[in-house]
């Protein structure tokens, strides 16, 4: 079966920026994993669980995993650079206002 590199989970950070070389990360729609593409020189901005509290389920914490690639591009190696974002310790989490309404209390 194929192994995980990373299970599936969310960040719990603002946004995560991720830079990838090879393929691996899915993200889950709906019913099923789906591949995010690589794009040489581009990045994946990932909104994490603070953006979703701060947004009041406006911008959603998508679920996520790393897998292992097929076989035939094992051997490449993978190198994903990473930066998390996040606020002090001492911030507020609480939906900002203006994402609160009488229809999204």
């Amino acid at each position: 079966p194929r192994q995980m590199r990373y299970g599936e989970h969310t960040d719990y950070t603002g946004f995560t920026i991720l830079r990838q070389d090879a393929p691996g990360l899915e993200v889950f729609i709906g019913d099923q994993w789906v591949p995010v593409p690589v794009v040489p020189g581009g990045f994946v901005v990932n909104a994490g669980d603070l953006i979703q509290r701060w947004t009041n389920n406006v911008w959603r914490s998508n679920l996520h995993r790393v897998a292992n690639p097929e076989h035939s591009v094992r051997s490449s190696g993978r190198l994903s650079l990473v930066f998390f974002t996040g606020p002090n310790d001492d911030t507020v989490i609480e939906p900002l206002d203006v994402c609160v309404s009488s229809d999204r209390p």
